[in-house]
């Protein structure tokens, strides 16, 4: 084989291995997104009923704590997640609460939630 072919070959292997290496964060950080937010405002929901608070946007992940019907807690972005059902609803917005002395951060549908379809917080706070 001539060089200029084999030295063409090794320099498309080497651009693909390091296209690869590059590329292998951003799906770590595509799994992380969940517990990270980029809202820098926060705001106040209220529990409609006693739920539980996962560690991420779907009840397959682990359980962190739970909020208390009636009670109000801190919260700052919302995200899609799995669809849940309950109080009358169906939903897959799930809201990022910040947790108090009792309660860790986590999730929690907004069918749990009082409020509109985001418990009041505004479209723009996205996750």
């Amino acid at each position: 084989m001539p060089t200029s072919r084999l030295t063409a070959r090794a320099a498309v292997a080497g651009a693909a291995l390091a296209l690869g290496l590059l590329m292998a964060p951003a799906a770590s950080a595509a799994r992380a997104e969940h517990t990270r937010t980029v809202a820098s405002d926060t705001y106040t929901v209220t529990a409609r009923t006693d739920t539980s608070v996962y560690a991420g946007p779907s009840t397959s992940y682990p359980r962190r704590g739970s909020l208390r019907a009636g009670h109000t807690y801190p919260a700052d972005c919302w995200l899609m997640g799995d669809v849940v059902a309950g109080n009358g609803g169906t939903s897959g917005v799930w809201i990022h609460v910040l947790g108090d002395k009792d309660t860790g951060a986590g999730f929690v549908n907004v069918v749990f939630l009082q409020g509109d379809d985001h418990a009041g917080l505004p479209a723009s706070a996205r996750c």
